[in-house]
């Protein structure tokens, strides 16, 4: 069985992604980045929090696009992107995402939402693939992000990539993943020998 998505797409904070529930996990790295947002110039709003908090992402969302439209920051963008993604519009968010991206390549985040968005929302494993990998490259000790790219390696059958990162995965913390580890070896080692009896005269 391949194992189950560690991080959604989490705003205020990481979240495990299992069986259709979250569960908070151990840090908080995906927290809006409020500290470099403003809606005027040099003035921040200090009701953004508060608006996102209370779920007022109509309210969210016209205050970032005119921070964005006023200070274009890859903060600004990601905000956006997390509103735009509540409000149900995935393909606007990816946008968002994307300008965030395009301003800051490295913004781990970003890449991270935009995988699990490709993954888990659009079915689009070879999209996914792309991001977690430069995400993994951004921090190679991050093993949400190697847990979850593996799964995909894992649901496709690249299962010696997959079996790579589930380790990597465990040896940063994630403890399931040597369970899914084991399976895939396990499902290798099955697929080895169906091959070498079909090989054989």
């Amino acid at each position: 069985m391949v194992g189950k998505y560690l991080r959604k797409v989490e705003h205020v904070k990481r979240a495990l992604f299992q069986a259709g529930r979250q569960i908070p996990a151990p840090r908080s790295a995906h927290a809006l980045r409020f500290y470099a947002v403003c809606t005027s110039n040099n003035r921040c709003d200090p009701h953004l929090l508060n608006k996102y908090q209370t779920q007022d992402f109509e309210g969210a969302n016209a205050a970032f696009e005119k921070s964005v439209q006023l200070h274009p920051t890859s903060d600004g963008f990601y905000n956006l992107a997390n509103t735009l993604f509540s409000l149900g519009k995935s393909s606007d968010a990816i946008k968002a995402w994307t300008r965030c991206i395009d301003i800051e390549p490295d913004q781990i985040d970003a890449h991270v939402n935009l995988a699990n968005v490709y993954a888990l929302s659009l079915r689009d494993p070879v999209k996914a693939i792309e991001h977690y990998k430069i995400a993994a490259s951004i921090n190679p000790a991050d093993g949400e992000v190697q847990y979850n790219y593996a799964v995909v390696l894992d649901s496709l059958g690249r299962l010696e990539e997959a079996i790579e990162l589930y380790d990597s995965a465990a040896k940063n913390g994630i403890d399931e993943a040597e369970k899914h580890s084991r399976n895939a070896k396990a499902r290798l080692l099955g697929k080895r020998l169906a091959q070498q009896n079909t090989a054989k005269p």
